[in-house]
């Protein structure tokens, strides 16, 4: 029997020193999910690894050995001496993975409520889990259903009318540091998906504070450079990647977000160039691209994407009303789950026991014509094969509502077990009746109802 459970870690209970050093970058998520394959008890894998999380969803054939390999796997994605401070704390089974999943989608389990990015996130994570064929059947429909229900939310809802994001969110931290932006001088480092978002978000705003954006490639600024962009004699990308320690000492704010593997600003060589005024630095990257030691220098302020959590969490009543309208949407996705879980045990059960209680009744009903052949006795197959097949019918009737009527998936599981144990019916062959013995089956019912 195969169990549904995710296992890993995410910001409800691991702050960002940890939860950084099992981030799995993009480039390596599909080595990860050729690792997880190869582990004996798992038979699907999905990796969803954002800022906020790094989780693995599996389908595993023994829920504490799989949970155990799962944890192993953990265990080699870092090379560090103190293994126990990282070892996954979150655990989950059966239908509250696809309840925590349809949230995570949703983007009301992540730190910034309603996070758009989120969705773009699972979507890739899912894609590489199909490539890598390691996101089957059980998974592929929870991650498909995960998906339509968080674009359901943010089209229902009026949290998809809130333009938040994690960038957004560390706009309004500096807003909350530096009062209104517009004319501010601010550095942004990477061009990726969240630095290109806090720059749309600057630019809407006229003023004549100067925006750098700085990448370590061109080609990526010149891709955001062909978009329309309001206010564009605000942003300079003209400087090298090689002035960011020069440009960031004039600067304001600085905005950190790459996905580069080591700290792109380090205290030594920030202190030689920054000279007076406060300077404040938010680095929203996981791993952090920002060393921790910036804060030993005088006048830099430091924050990461932990701190944004007092700025996300102000205003607790509108949030409490947005998850209400999000919750609704997703207990009718986890209903649908529940109603295609129950699917895979009622109509393969139901299929293979009126398969098998057919093969009996149609030999039954041939020796039936056998013997009165033989005796010379009167043989009425059609009456015989009407009144069997009533029978049979019969039989069958509460069983199948039974099963249709349960809704607990565990209690299914039993009286699923229960019928093939009871009826000697094979397993393996539960999920579809064999074509073969399926067209003899036919084929001897049509050639008997003929004579």
């Amino acid at each position: 029997m195969n169990h549904l459970v995710v296992c890993g870690i995410n910001f409800h209970s691991t702050p960002i020193a940890i939860r950084e050093r099992l981030a799995i970058p993009a480039s390596c998520l599909k080595h990860a999910l050729h690792a997880l394959s190869g582990l004996p008890h798992i038979k699907e894998a999905v990796v969803v690894s954002t800022c906020n999380r790094t989780e693995v969803y599996a389908v595993v054939s023994d829920v504490q050995a799989g949970l155990h390999e799962i944890e192993s796997f953990f265990l080699s994605t870092q090379a560090i001496a103190d293994h126990d401070v990282l070892r996954p704390n979150f655990k989950l089974l059966r239908e509250d993975v696809a309840l925590h999943l349809f949230r995570v989608a949703s983007g009301i389990n992540s730190m910034v409520l309603g996070e758009g990015q989120i969705m773009s996130q699972v979507k890739a994570a899912y894609q590489a889990a199909l490539e890598v064929g390691t996101a089957k059947t059980v998974l592929g429909e929870l991650f498909k259903l995960a998906l339509n229900c968080g674009k359901r939310v943010r089209s229902e809802t009026s949290m998809g009318r809130r333009a938040v994001s994690v960038s957004s969110a560390a706009l309004e931290l500096g807003r909350s540091l530096l009062g209104p932006l517009k004319d501010k001088n601010i550095l942004v480092l990477g061009a990726g998906r969240m630095a290109q978002i806090c720059i749309k978000h600057l630019l809407n705003e006229s003023g004549n504070g100067q925006i750098v954006l700085l990448n370590r490639t061109k080609e990526r600024i010149e891709h955001f450079l062909a978009n329309d962009l309001p206010n564009k004699r605000r942003l300079n990308t003209d400087y090298s990647f090689d002035d960011r320690y020069r440009l960031a000492s004039q600067a304001d704010l600085v905005i950190v977000s790459t996905s580069a593997p080591e700290y792109l600003l380090n205290s030594k060589q920030l202190q030689q160039e920054h000279r007076s005024g406060q300077l404040f630095i938010i680095d929203i990257s996981v791993p952090r691209n920002v060393c921790p030691s910036l804060t030993t220098v005088p006048n830099v302020k430091l924050f990461n994407a932990d701190d944004l959590s007092d700025i996300v969490n102000r205003n607790l009543a509108e949030r409490e009303s947005l998850i209400g309208e999000a919750e609704a949407i997703i207990m009718e996705a986890l209903e649908d789950f529940h109603a295609w879980q129950r699917s895979l045990l009622v109509v393969p059960t139901i299929a293979e026991l009126r398969h098998k209680i057919e093969a009996i009744r149609v030999e039954q009903v041939e020796k039936s014509h056998s013997l009165c052949s033989a005796t010379g006795l009167d043989d009425n197959r059609r009456q015989l094969e009407d009144i069997s097949r009533a029978i049979v019918n019969q039989i069958l009737h509460h069983p199948t509502v039974q099963l249709k009527a349960t809704g607990d998936y565990e209690i299914l599981r039993q009286q699923a077990e229960a019928l093939r144990t009871l009826f000697n019916l094979d397993p393996l062959a539960a999920t579809t009746v064999k074509r073969g013995n399926k067209r003899r089956l036919a084929e001897s019912c049509q050639t008997r109802t003929k004579r």
